[in-house]
């Protein structure tokens, strides 16, 4: 049975923890993972989300903890929604608005992707790699002149034709116009039919998880 997340009450805080929870400690350890410094900013706001299992966090309580707790950042959230990137998973795309550390404590994707991942290949092969994709960019789309970008559409499915549907791009964009849309010059998403071929060629894959949040998602677009 899942367990049932409450909004944290901010009064209920009276102090942060100097020191993380030890289980936390030890998970960390035999993980190899390395957390912020809790002096810092993410610290403190992961200490609190640590000593609070079972409560998440949306925006007023993060720029409430801040003010509370006299911690300068120019955008509150931002100190509690990035710990996955270092290894901890969070809740992150599952409950939109919400925060909070999975307990009990596991793995991000992001970590487990990361960890032992290496290049195949010697390091002048790597660097060479690098150096190709740098010069294709900046061939492609840097060193275009102004004069030869065009205006395209985001969405080429509509024919809106008003500025946000409108983006600015470099020639080498036209051969994808009829496959993606377009959420400005360089981040683009592949439609349906693109998509489809994509998984049958296997250029991407889905997980069974993203693949479920993809079904929920648009079956609340279509209002079902």
């Amino acid at each position: 049975m899942n367990k049932i997340y409450k909004r944290i009450n901010i009064e209920e805080i009276t102090e942060i923890n100097k020191f993380y929870p030890e289980e936390f400690n030890n998970f960390c350890k035999k993980n190899n993972l390395k957390p912020p410094s809790i002096n810092s900013g993410n610290g403190k706001a992961l200490s609190a989300m640590l000593y609070n299992n079972y409560y998440y966090w949306d925006r007023d309580a993060c720029d409430t903890f801040v003010s509370k707790f006299n911690i300068k950042t120019k955008d509150s959230i931002q100190l509690f929604n990035k710990h996955s990137q270092w290894g901890i998973k969070t809740n992150s795309g599952i409950d939109k608005g919400k925060l909070y550390i999975v307990y009990p404590y596991e793995l991000s994707n992001k970590h487990k992707m990361r960890k032992d991942f290496k290049f195949d290949g010697t390091e002048d092969e790597l660097y060479n790699e690098i150096n190709k994709i740098k010069s294709t960019i900046k061939y492609d789309y840097i060193d275009v002149p102004n004069d030869n970008w065009q205006l395209g559409h985001k969405n080429p499915g509509s024919v809106m034709n008003t500025s946000h549907n409108l983006v600015l791009q470099p020639p080498i964009q036209g051969k994808y116009k009829d496959d993606y849309i377009f959420f400005d010059t360089l981040t683009k998403m592949p439609l349906p039919k693109k998509l489809d071929r994509m998984i049958k060629s296997n250029e991407i894959f889905l997980t069974p998880n993203q693949i479920n949040e993809y079904c929920n998602l648009f079956s609340k677009l279509l209002g079902k």
